[in-house]
């Protein structure tokens, strides 16, 4: 009753009260105490809290400008496990577009496709920018455009912010390999961000930290032999990597709180002919799933029970396709995560998103993007802002949020 009424109806100011219109079969209207209505509040979605942003001053100042509401809300949505988990995908077509991943038959369907418009600006005029997706926590997407200048953004609510410059040279370095993580004790957003130098291959790591605001240069992991995943995978407030350089494949790990990598060890797979694995993770922990060369007919996903213990990796299922797409390993692209994979399989007409659901795998969700590159990563929508770090941010954020909302109205 309460939440049909806000889309509705305006919202009636007092003092230390807000009074919404109650039921039409009640007469008179009911007052509540502003902290009941806050507290239903952080029980919405977010989508609708966004909405809600335009019936008052006070509405407006309580969702985008509190961060202890958004924590809130945050948290609630965790509870209710209605959070909602979206696909973010970017290409160099150029495309920005975001896809719900907690349903499977609306995965494509262009209703629940938003396609976002890019806030970033390229470094040089007339260039069409490539939006690499560096990862994401807590709704907050990290993100880097023509491989030097680095923002934070939420897609949510469409703030963003520049980070400051790494240092990389624009012409000499290509970015090597890349991750985003939180650590809750200190309330830090971290981005580590690997390079090397085109010329003569020499390497370079730096740590952004979003509570310094500073780039730290550290060492890069030892051994000649790296070859990386692109996306480092969040667990256990670490980083992940495949490691493809040695016979043995294993995993390289970015410890975000001492700041250290370390190695780890895949599970034995008994060399059964699956030579293709992939981080993501399933049931909080660390997963490695694996895929035949050619018709994916079959997934199969280990966890690490105990984390950083190789005994503890075992056999979680494996997935049978009665329906599997073709898939070319050499230019396909895949994303674990919590409820289903999704492959980026490359074609002469772009990208064709396949998302394998984990519990029933006869539903195959597909969709199709234009470009010859493709970065994607699972975000989670949020109110979460970084207002608590830099609070005279807020005048401009809330700018950004007005142009946001027009644009999303048109």
């Amino acid at each position: 009753m309460f939440v049909s009424h806000l889309y509705s109806r305006s919202v009636l100011m007092r003092p230390h009260r807000l009074r919404f219109p109650c039921h039409r079969a009640m007469a008179v209207a009911e007052d509540l105490p502003e902290d009941i209505i806050v507290n239903i509040l952080t029980w919405l979605p977010v989508k609708s809290l966004i909405r809600f942003t335009s019936v008052s001053k006070r509405l407006h100042s309580i969702i985008l400008s509190d961060p202890k509401f958004a924590q809130s809300q945050l948290k609630a949505a965790r509870q209710q496990k209605t959070l909602s988990r979206r696909l973010l995908v970017s290409t160099d077509a150029p495309q920005l577009e975001s896809i719900p991943l907690d349903h499977t038959p609306s995965f494509g369907e262009p209703s629940s496709v938003r396609k976002l418009s890019f806030p970033f600006q390229p470094q040089w005029s007339g260039m069409s920018s490539y939006v690499k997706l560096l990862g994401s926590c807590n709704g907050l997407v990290f993100v880097a455009v023509d491989e030097t200048l680095f923002y934070i953004w939420n897609p949510s609510i469409g703030f963003s912010q520049q980070l400051p410059d790494p240092g990389f040279s624009f012409n000499e370095n290509v970015l090597a390999y890349y991750g985003v993580g939180y650590l809750s004790a200190t309330d830090d957003y971290k981005v580590l961000v690997a390079s090397y130098r085109i010329r003569d291959g020499e390497s370079q790591v730096q740590v952004f930290s979003l509570r310094t605001h500073l780039w730290e240069r550290i060492e890069p992991p030892g051994g000649s032999e790296i070859e990386l995943d692109l996306q480092g995978i969040l667990s256990n407030e670490a980083l992940h990597w495949t490691n493809y350089s040695i016979v043995e494949d294993e995993i390289v790990s970015f410890d975000l709180a001492v700041q250290e990598f370390r190695r780890m060890r895949l599970p034995n797979f008994d060399h059964d002919g699956r030579s293709f694995s992939y981080l993501g993770v399933c049931g909080g922990c660390l997963c490695a799933s694996r895929y035949l060369e050619g018709a994916c007919d079959s997934i199969d996903f280990w966890v690490m029970k105990e984390y950083d213990v190789s005994d503890s990796w075992t056999m979680l299922f494996s997935l049978k396709l009665s329906d599997p797409p073709e898939l070319n390993s050499c230019s396909t692209e895949f994303l674990v995560v919590e409820s289903s994979t999704v492959a980026a399989n490359w074609t002469a007409k772009g990208f064709e998103l396949i998302r394998i659901d984990h519990k029933e795998d006869e539903k195959l969700g597909k969709y199709m993007l234009k470009g010859s590159q493709i970065c994607m990563i699972e975000y989670e929508e949020s109110l979460l802002w970084i207002s608590s770090y830099y609070p005279e941010q807020e005048k401009e954020q809330v700018k950004i949020l007005e142009t946001h909302q027009k644009a999303s109205q048109s």
